[in-house]
């Protein structure tokens, strides 16, 4: 099965050109509190009111057994990633913080900075998987590696095909099952 794309929100959209803009034309660039042509006053409000700086980008692939997600989270501590999964809408929940390393954590080193491209700050990314599959929410596992946090999602494994097997009857009219009569004495009938 193709992988499922889900596209980020418009905000990110224009959020990545204002940042593509501040890196090519200075720190004056534009963003959410210096252009209202692209950032009307609400939409800049409910940002910053969240804290999220950003959302990362994954990778969604759909296999039989599960839906694997690949998430982008270079310079994050696993204990400041936190997987929670929502299963009334099927939709997988990342978030967390990523720090700039050692000294350069803290704001007055900011300062200093001349080019900051790598994405830090408080992200959050909301994955919807497929509405109709069912997931076996109890079994999903995380595990982060080389900047790169990987969630299985297993899907629940439903009972494969089954051929029944039709029996021919010589007296048709002796066989028939009454439809008054319960399970319990249909099966003890089918015993005798």
């Amino acid at each position: 099965m193709p992988a499922i794309y889900e596209y980020p929100p418009f905000f990110d959209v224009f959020q990545n050109l204002s940042e593509e803009f501040a890196r090519n034309y200075g720190p004056n660039g534009c963003g959410p509190n210096k252009c209202p042509a692209f950032f009307p006053p609400a939409a800049a409000a409910a940002h910053s009111k969240k804290g999220v700086s950003f959302a990362p980008a994954v990778d969604v692939f759909d296999t039989d057994r599960a839906f694997v997600v690949h998430a982008s989270l270079p310079g994050a501590s696993p204990n400041a990633i936190s997987v929670d999964f929502e299963p009334k809408t099927n939709e997988l929940i990342l978030t967390g913080e990523i720090k700039r390393p050692g000294s350069f954590a803290d704001d007055s080193s900011l300062k200093s900075l001349r080019l900051g491209e790598r994405r830090v700050g408080k992200f959050d990314r909301r994955v919807r998987l497929s509405p109709t599959t069912k997931i076996a929410h109890d079994n999903i596992t995380a595990k982060f590696v080389n900047g790169v946090l990987e969630v299985v999602v297993p899907k629940v494994e439903e009972p494969p095909k089954r051929k029944i097997s039709i029996e021919t009857v010589a007296n048709p009219a002796d066989d028939w099952v009454d439809a008054s009569t319960s399970n319990d004495q249909l099966s003890s009938e089918k015993l005798d």
